[in-house]
C-alpha cells in the first residue's frame, strides 16, 4: 500500500510499550517519534537528537530515556500533526478534549487542523497520565490484534505489515495519499467498504486498521494463504501480482515484513 519507508527514515520510530516523563527527561512510548516528542515539548528534532547524542535516523529502543532540551511538565504548547485528534492529544497530556477546546477557544472539539499550535496549560506531561486515562487511550497494536482475530488473520503478520507501513503511526500520510497505520489509499478504502464488507467504516485510526486487516484477509484468501503473494499484492496491487508476478521492488518489502513477523 505504497510503502513510505518507515524503517531507517529521518523520523526515528520508538518500538516501546509505555513510558513516563519528568521535567527534563522523557521515556519514549509505543509509536512515539523524535518529531512528535520534539513538537510536544516545544523543541526541534535536531536539538533533541543532539541532546541525546543520536542521529535522527536511529531507531529508539524500549525504555530509552531522552533528555529534553527545555522540556517541562504540564503547560506549554503542542503543534498539531497530520492525523491528530483533540481526544488523542488530550490523552497524551492527561487532560480532556473538552478542556483543551476551552483552553484554546475552539468551537468544536471534533475539528482541528495540522499546523495549529494548541495551549496545553492545565495538562500534564506526556506519559504521566493516570492509569485510567492511559487505559482509555487508543492502541494501534490492540486494534490490530482485535481486527486480526475478527477476520482470521495471523496477528503477527498484520502487526509486521503495519509496522513496515507506518510504524503504528495513525497520522502518517504518504506521497501517494495512503494514510494511517495500515497506509490505506482512498480507492482501497472504498473497495474494502463497498466490495469486501458492504458497509461503511468510520474514518478513524481504528477504522483504518479494520480496512487494512480486512484487505489483508481478502488477499490471503485470494492467494490460497500464500503470505508472500498476499503481502506483495498489498504493496503493488492484486491485479499486478496476478498479471506480472511479484515485482523486484516488492521482494525486499515482503522479506522485511516476514522478518519482522517474529519480532513484533
Amino acid at each position: 500500500m505504497h510503502r513510505i519507508g518507515v524503517t531507517c527514515t529521518a523520523t526515528a520510530v520508538a518500538l516501546v510499550v509505555a513510558g513516563t516523563s519528568t521535567a527534563a527527561t522523557y521515556r519514549v512510548r509505543w509509536g512515539d517519534t523524535l518529531t512528535g516528542i520534539a513538537a510536544a515539548h516545544g523543541t526541534t528534532v535536531s536539538a533533541l537528537a543532539a541532546a541525546n547524542g543520536l542521529k535522527p535516523s536511529r531507531i529508539l529502543l524500549e525504555g530509552t530515556v531522552l533528555n529534553v532540551p527545555g522540556g517541562g511538565g504540564g503547560g506549554g504548547s503542542y503543534r498539531v500533526q497530520p492525523g491528530d485528534t483533540l481526544s488523542g492529544i488530550a490523552a497524551r497530556y492527561g487532560t480532556s478534549a473538552a478542556a483543551l477546546a476551552r483552553a484554546n477557544g475552539l468551537a468544536s472539539p471534533d475539528f482541528i487542523l495540522a499546523g495549529w499550535t494548541l495551549s496545553i496549560s492545565g495538562g500534564i506531561a506526556p506519559g504521566t497520565a493516570s492509569p485510567s486515562t492511559a487505559a482509555a487511550a487508543w492502541s494501534a497494536e490492540a486494534s490490530i490484534d482485535a481486527w486480526s482475530a475478527h477476520y482470521g488473520v495471523d496477528a503477527r503478520l498484520a502487526r509486521a505489515l503495519a509496522w513496515m507501513e507506518s510504524g503504528y503511526q495513525p497520522g502518517v500520510v504518504s506521497h501517494a495519499g495512503a494514510v494511517g497505520v495500515m497506509q490505506v489509499t482512498p480507492p482501497a478504502w472504498l473497495y474494502v467498504e463497498n466490495v469486501l464488507l458492504g458497509t461503511s467504516v468510520p474514518r478513524t485510526p481504528d477504522g483504518n486498521v479494520r480496512i487494512g486487516v480486512a484487505l489483508l484477509s481478502h488477499l490471503l484468501h485470494a492467494f490460497g494463504g500464500d503470505e508472500r503473494l498476499a503481502l506483495a499484492a498489498y504493496y503493488q496491487g492484486e491485479r499486478s501480482v496476478r498479471t506480472r508476478g511479484v515485482l523486484p521492488t516488492s521482494e525486499l518489502y515482503v522479506d522485511d515484513i516476514l522478518a519482522l513477523k517474529s519480532r513484533v
